[in-house]
């Protein structure tokens, strides 16, 4: 087995926490598009209304 790489914490240690990573910065970019888009819709009232 020399020479055979067998790591079963290799999930634990690295794939876990770069779901984690992903998925916050997922939602992350989830709520700043969110906080823009209303913000423009809120500037487009605003330009309909003049």
């Amino acid at each position: 087995m020399d020479g055979i790489v067998t790591r079963p914490d290799l999930w634990a240690n690295f794939i876990w926490p770069a779901y984690a990573v992903t998925l916050v910065g997922l939602l992350g970019l989830l709520i700043w598009a969110f906080v823009s888009m209303r913000s423009a819709e809120k500037k487009a009232d605003e330009v309909k209304r003049r």
